[in-house]
């Protein structure tokens, strides 16, 4: 009612550029110690540490400020879901589709690709081979789009009410206003979430 009012009587909502860029390095941080995965790992047989310990220490040696070409956040993200599926005891499958091509020069805030992918193994119902997540990237250097797909999870009120998601809305509102869109649906059996980028 009130942007009714708002667009009525001329007024433009404000930016409030320091809670947004709070948010940028909350969803930043969320996703360079992602809980869901340390709670895992402390609660594993240890086996993978080394793995886990080389894999967290090159999260950590990125900077929110500074892009970085795309093939960094796509290595990290296959060792993120190499790690997950060894930690995760009920396991589950992933799908995973990329039609970017590897000469493609695109440059990107670090852990940008994160925060869905991360809200999907976390919050899905993944366990079974014939429902797993599927991720979809495709692009070029002036767009990015990621889609992300997964099982609902029926014991969830909301399948999209969560810090990770919100935290990272407002980092997209940060990083690329007006130059982003960022879809999230669900039915009874399947969640999708979509992100496109202009870059």
């Amino acid at each position: 009612m009130s942007s009714i009012i708002n667009r009525f009587l001329g007024k433009k909502s404000v930016r409030n550029e320091e809670l947004l860029a709070l948010a940028d390095r909350l969803s930043f941080r969320s996703s360079q110690l992602d809980v869901f995965l340390i709670d895992h790992f402390i609660r594993s047989d240890k086996r993978n540490a080394e793995e886990y310990f080389t894999f967290q220490e090159q999260l950590l040696k990125l900077q929110g400020n500074r892009l970085e070409p795309i093939g960094v956040e796509l290595s990290l993200l296959h060792q993120y879901l190499q790690l997950a599926e060894r930690f995760v005891p009920e396991g589950f499958s992933v799908k995973w589709e990329n039609k970017i091509q590897q000469h493609e020069d695109i440059m990107l805030p670090p852990l940008i690709l994160f925060p869905l992918i991360q809200h999907a193994i976390e919050n899905g119902y993944n366990t079974m081979s014939s429902h797993p997540v599927r991720i979809r990237l495709k692009g070029s250097s002036k767009l990015v789009m990621l889609e992300v797909s997964y099982r609902v999870n029926h014991y969830l009120e909301s399948q999209f009410n969560s810090t990770l998601i919100h935290d990272f809305q407002l980092r997209l509102d940060y990083l690329f206003p007006e130059k982003h869109n960022l879809l999230m649906n669900s039915n009874s059996n399947t969640c999708r979430i979509t992100l496109t980028i202009q870059l």
